[in-house]
């Protein structure tokens, strides 16, 4: 099996929005437990809801990371562990609005490129690469 285009660009996407999404969780952590000021304003007194969407969003990011591995390797896993990314994405935007964050064009964006990568998941240039490797049968043991 190879990968198309297409799932090479959802691997790239996945993996570098991971990354990006890791480092700045660490990045927030660090801001709330006050081991690095940056600012003039003290984010250890964040509400507590919002500091655990830090750490839900942190822990989103590592998830990502592991699902776009197996994706990677046209693991079927890889591929529903991509699915349920961006779906995890998209609900860590809405418990962020209901904890209290202004709505704003970055949560669209956001929610926008998590539903493109869904319907990108979907095309069936990836789809059938997954369900192949489904129903490809084990090979006997020796």
């Amino acid at each position: 099996m190879s990968r198309s285009l297409t799932i090479i660009l959802i691997a790239i996407i996945q993996g570098f929005v991971s990354l990006l999404a890791l480092a700045s969780g660490i990045f927030l952590v660090l801001l709330i437990t006050g081991t690095v000021q940056v600012f003039s304003q003290d984010l250890q007194s964040l509400s507590l809801p919002l500091k655990s969407l830090v750490v839900v969003g942190l822990a989103i990011s590592i998830f990502g990371l592991v699902v776009t591995y197996g994706f990677w390797q046209l693991k079927p896993w890889g591929w529903m562990g991509s699915l349920i990314f961006q779906v995890m994405c998209i609900a860590n935007n809405g418990l962020g609005l209901l904890a209290g964050q202004e709505i704003s064009p970055k949560v669209y964006f956001s929610i926008a490129f998590c539903t493109t990568l869904i319907a990108a998941l979907f095309l069936p240039s990836v789809r059938d690469v997954f369900e192949t490797a489904t129903s490809e049968p084990e090979p006997p043991a020796v």
